[in-house]
């Protein structure tokens, strides 16, 4: 039988030495960095469509004058051994990654990136606010505001900001923050992991996370979100709402109003609900293990140790609340 032969190269073989290669390049041979700038106005007619896309590195859009589009872009480089950094940040600032076809503009994209994640592009645009943008980053931060037009956010992981949008935003998140505001239309989003706050948001918020925090205050339209693991809190509902936790506690205020349906579930976790005296539902709250407290007054229509059904008010709307190992407490908000 031949036997198999093979050659050493040192001590390592070849995949080995193939691995210690590739993390010289990424790390051993990469040295010092350098950064250069760049500024771009673009002429516009009408609505723009604009994408902004980067590895890494910050994007921020925010409402600029009509008819033209203000680009600042800062270009960050790592030098190889055979490369220099500080030559490699001024090829791409005199040649960035931009392409406008009539008031469609691109930026970003593979042009001018390199292995390793040796470039970096940030970018600070200035757009008229019926502006449809799209910004994907890879890891670092997307800021977008003033905007009147649908918004589209994608970031493995950072800090997503939107403050002040007149239309739907979509995001999706690999991991790290989301706060919206003052958003005029509906809210759509998905998250791995992080915490997602969402304040005065006027149409439909809906939407899901692995695991993390969500915070949904002055909720204006109907509210649909869940979490793997993490406490949801609720402020200012009236619509229908259903939030749900795989372990957390859920926190709501507000007031359900006529056939409004609220349906809060918690595998381990309090239930907190608090609403004004002049609140009319009907209320089926169970918990397996924990206690139930009710401090406003309720016409009781079914109680066991596990189960509370009651009516509140005229029983106008329907609140569910369930929980297995938490305590549930329904309580009448104080006037201001």
């Amino acid at each position: 039988m031949m036997g198999l032969r093979y050659q050493r190269i040192g001590r390592l073989g070849l995949p080995a030495a193939a691995i210690v290669v590739a993390a010289l390049l990424q790390a051993g041979c990469l040295r010092g960095g350098s950064s250069a700038t760049f500024e771009r106005t673009l002429h516009v007619t009408g609505p723009v469509r604009l994408e902004v896309t980067t590895g890494s590195g910050g994007i921020v859009i925010r409402n600029g004058p009509a008819g033209e589009v203000r680009i600042h872009g800062e270009v960050r480089a790592r030098g190889y051994a055979l490369d220099s950094a500080a030559r490699r940040a001024q090829e791409i600032a005199s040649n960035p990654p931009l392409d406008q076809s009539g008031n469609m503009i691109r930026l970003g994209g593979r042009r001018g990136e390199s292995p390793f994640g040796a470039v970096a592009i940030s970018y600070t645009i200035e757009t008229p606010g019926d502006t449809q943008a799209s910004a994907k980053d890879g890891s670092g931060s997307v800021e977008i505001s003033g905007l009147r037009d649908p918004v589209s956010v994608t970031l493995g992981s950072g800090d997503a900001r939107m403050d002040d949008l007149g239309d739907n935003v979509t995001i999706t998140l690999g991991s790290g923050t989301i706060r919206a505001s003052r958003i005029h239309g509906s809210v759509t989003f998905e998250s791995g992991s992080g915490r997602l706050s969402f304040n005065d948001v006027r149409e439909d918020l809906r939407g899901a996370a692995g695991s993390g925090s969500i915070e949904v205050d002055r909720a204006q339209g109907r509210v649909n979100v869940r979490t793997g693991s993490g406490p949801i809190r609720v402020t200012g509902a009236a619509e229908d709402v259903r939030a749900s936790t795989g372990s957390g506690a859920i926190e709501i205020s507000g007031n359900p109003g006529d056939q409004a349906f609220w349906d809060f579930g918690t595998g381990s976790g309090n239930i907190d609900l608090s609403v004004p005296g002049s609140a009319s539902f009907s209320l089926t709250a169970n918990t397996n293990s924990g206690t139930m407290t009710v401090d406003m007054p309720i016409q009781i229509e079914e109680q066991t140790r596990r189960l509370l059904r009651a009516r509140v008010g005229e029983g106008k709307a329907h609140v569910n609340l369930a929980t297995r190992t938490g305590n549930i407490h329904v309580r009448q908000r104080e006037s201001k």
